[in-house]
């Protein structure tokens, strides 16, 4: 089984060293996008033009997509109509989310792995236009490309430490239409970096969905 796996902004290929182990019996491109690629990307189809480029002649059965990734995802399907069986989307805010999604980490895990995560953000910063950062922050919405995508769509977010908070799923602010295409899965005691926080859980997750076993 071969999967395409998309980290976002800031981040390098290293956001899935910690996940990496769980999923040994899987071929995996983790791909990474060239500084000379985000230095003039103004849109995130700009990027999602060159993964297409340089990995559309592939066949896959998953698009992992984290953040930024999973928008990237979307377009390949919606857009490009990239053949792939499923796609898994981690943490990615297809519109303005309320406050619920509004950090990192949860406490615990910033003060384990904050440091190296900050630094990589810090690292990776200068390779982004600000253009590019606006269009996934400010008044964005990407919804639309759910109801253009035939696949299934899992989309698994971060519980922020919180497993009984009533509106999670409202707080996300999308459409009842858009919710009817997804499946929407929650990792404990995580947040926006699930693959770091809880690495054992999302990888369990998704090989359920990716082996068809249960849930």
């Amino acid at each position: 089984m071969r999967l395409m796996i998309l980290y976002g902004v800031n981040c390098t290929k290293d956001i899935w060293n910690a996940i990496d182990p769980y999923l040994k019996e899987f071929e995996i491109d983790y791909v990474e996008y060239p500084h000379e690629v985000t230095l003039h990307a103004k849109k995130v189809d700009d990027i999602t033009e060159w993964v297409y480029k340089n990995y559309g002649h592939h066949c896959y059965d998953a698009i992992i997509g984290h953040s930024l990734g999973g928008i990237i995802a979307l377009q390949l399907t919606a857009k490009y109509k990239m053949k792939v069986d499923k796609i898994i989307y981690l943490d990615t805010n297809l519109k303005p989310a309320n406050e619920f999604y509004r950090n990192l980490m949860t406490q615990k895990n910033m003060d384990k792995y904050g440091d190296s995560i900050l630094q990589m953000f810090s690292k990776e910063r200068e390779f982004y236009t600000a253009e590019l950062l606006k269009s996934i922050q400010v008044d964005f919405d990407y919804s639309t490309l759910v109801n253009e995508v035939t696949q299934d769509i899992y989309a698994i977010y971060g519980n922020r430490g919180m497993s009984e908070y009533p509106a999670k799923i409202q707080d996300l602010n999308l459409s009842a239409q858009v919710l009817n295409h997804l499946n929407i899965l929650f990792i404990h005691d995580s947040c926006h970096m699930i693959m770091v926080e809880n690495p054992k859980q999302l990888s369990k997750l998704m090989k359920g969905i990716l082996l068809n076993s249960s849930l």
